[in-house]
């Protein structure tokens, strides 16, 4: 029975873990692929002229994967003595794809990796992110239920966030060098979530949260230099980050705000014109006096009345109160 990690996968698609892993390695690399399944990652990277040898536990995938590989070895990955089985600093790359996360101790998988590793080597790892939305949605909801793949591997005994598998790597030596993650909008994967029971406000604050839409992540990491503090690094998203669905209340206030902005729009568009008409009429009322003044009938009418006003004030009664 094959196995069912065996899938055929697109070196160029970015936005899968296999696709990055193979990116990083570089060409003509040595490369041990630690849980090599049915060596379908190391069968890409003949593409890139690397000798790849491989360790995996599943004898039947072991069989198919010695068909892509220079060898495999059967084994534990958790109790093997990688530099019995194939000496220091063996390989200019040690890959672990989806590794951690099937064992119960992976510093002890770890230290075998950095024992065959070069001293200028590379480690390639991916794993899974518990802390993905759809897990954090999926408890909302009091669910945790285990399927044949994906994020709840029905084989997963460790799980991780970033900020754990940063502990893990940090004690057991080991400093990422970069780093990205996957994407998967929460109501998108496999895990079991019903968004009819979820309020649409409660799946839009999850999708909003740092790293929630990162369904793995993938790293490459060196030895520590001893003494050495480990940088901070973050994940970059390798896919889209999925825009959330706006909530309905949040549509709601989005449809308003914009009838209010058309409203203040029209409302302006008045006052301008409003304004408009005030100033053609002050200009006309300004020209009909201009006009008024420049007349004959203005002229004799101000000759008229002058002398009649000057006579007025010449004749004023005294106020008797000054007599």
């Amino acid at each position: 029975m094959p196995s069912k990690y065996a899938f055929d996968f697109d070196p160029q698609e970015t936005n899968t873990s296999h696709g990055l892993l193979v990116g990083m390695v570089p060409p003509r690399s040595r490369v041990l692929d630690v849980g090599c399944a049915a060596g379908y990652l190391g069968d890409a990277l003949k593409d890139k002229e690397c000798i790849v040898r491989g360790v995996e536990l599943d004898p039947v995938a072991a069989e198919e994967a010695r068909a892509h590989l220079a060898s495999v070895v059967v084994a534990d990955a958790e109790t093997l003595d990688y530099a019995a089985e194939f000496g220091a600093e063996a390989f200019d790359v040690v890959v672990l794809a989806d590794v951690l996360e099937h064992v119960r101790n992976p510093a002890r998988v770890l230290a075998g990796a950095l024992s065959v590793l070069a001293e200028d080597g590379t480690l390639v790892i991916s794993i899974p992110n518990v802390a993905h939305g759809s897990l954090r949605l999926g408890l909302l909801q009091g669910r945790w239920n285990y399927t044949p793949l994906g994020l709840l591997d029905e084989t997963h005994v460790r799980f991780v966030t970033w900020d754990t598998l940063q502990d893990l790597l940090t004690d057991a030596g080991i400093v990422v060098s970069a780093a990205w993650m996957t994407t998967a909008d929460p109501l998108a994967t496999e895990v079991d979530v019903d968004p009819a029971l979820l309020p649409q406000e409660v799946v839009d604050w999850v999708r909003a949260q740092p790293l929630a839409l990162g369904y793995q992540f993938v790293l490459s990491a060196r030895r520590a230099v001893p003494g050495e503090t480990p940088p901070q690094v973050e994940p970059l998203p390798a896919g889209p980050v999925v825009a959330p669905a706006e909530s309905p209340t949040i549509v709601s206030a989005r449809e308003e705000v914009e009838q209010l902005r058309r409203t203040l729009a029209d409302r302006e568009d008045e006052l301008r014109a409003a304004k408009e008409i005030i100033a053609y009429h002050e200009a006309a009322a300004l020209e009909a006096e201009r006009r008024l003044r420049d007349s004959a009938t203005w002229r004799v009418g101000n000759a008229v009345v002058t002398p009649l006003r000057a006579a007025k004030r010449a004749f004023r009664p005294t106020d008797p109160g000054k007599g």
